[in-house]
């Protein structure tokens, strides 16, 4: 068993530190500085509470869009870019539906681990 905190709670309480102790006494570019560390930690400890359920869920719509089951995310994504190139999200395409479906959840899932406040929740 892991001694606590873990993993992101280790990045929020870091966080936290920087946030109350660090923070307020910088200014210009060393505050930004400061911000970007902080706003890094915070994904980071997002994906790390999410897992990579999410990953598998965008590489198995992938292949199942690109019609490859043995690509890994990279491969899938740059075949999906060929089909949408060659008009798989266009209105008459049978595929579009499926195509926008996945491009909006993929997007809602790195927004929600990248600006969660984005989104309204």
């Amino acid at each position: 068993m892991r001694e606590q905190p873990i993993g992101d709670e280790l990045l929020s309480c870091a966080r936290d530190f920087l946030k109350s102790d660090i923070l307020p006494g910088l200014v210009g570019d060393k505050k930004h500085g400061v911000l970007m560390v902080m706003n890094a930690m915070a994904i980071a400890s997002r994906q790390l509470r999410n897992g990579d359920h999410w990953e598998q869920e965008e590489l198995d719509s992938a292949r199942a869009l690109v019609n490859n089951p043995t690509s890994d995310l990279p491969e899938a994504n740059r075949q999906l870019s060929s089909l949408i190139r060659q008009g798989a999200g266009d209105p008459s395409d049978s595929r579009r539906e499926a195509l926008l479906k996945h491009l909006w959840k993929v997007t809602e899932q790195r927004v929600a681990e990248s600006n969660p406040k984005a989104l309204g929740d």
